[in-house]
């Protein structure tokens, strides 16, 4: 798998602190934006998205990818908390409490590439 370019803009009111599969950790304030990078040698990459209010972790979605598949979870929640809007080398997807959303073709990340998504406030 080639190398992955992770953007993350945070436009809810919540903190967001991001925790990859691999161990790199980054974290955007309310308003603010952060980015991470990945290596060909992390083939499977799930992201922990986890947004705080007062220092408690009150929602967790994720964004991941692989050779074999690609797909992002904006969270679930009994309150509509966080929508999300997104990219994978080209291919949109978004949610509002939708859960899992899987990517297609199912190798569209398999040269590695660029993945950037937008949280918003529901």
């Amino acid at each position: 798998m080639g190398p992955v370019q992770f953007s993350v803009s945070n436009e809810t009111k919540y903190d967001l602190r991001v925790q990859a599969s691999n161990g790199a950790q980054a974290g955007a304030v309310s308003g603010a934006s952060t980015n991470l990078s990945f290596t060909p040698d992390d083939t499977n990459i799930t992201c922990a998205m986890r947004w705080y209010a007062d220092g408690i972790c009150i929602l967790q979605g994720s964004v991941a990818w692989s050779a074999g598949g690609s797909g992002a979870d904006d969270g679930w929640s009994t309150s509509n908390l966080i929508c999300m809007n997104g990219q994978a080398n080209g291919v949109g997807f978004s949610g509002c409490n939708e859960g899992w959303v899987e990517l297609q073709p199912y190798n569209l990340m398999a040269n590695g590439g660029e993945v950037s998504v937008t949280y918003t406030n529901a």
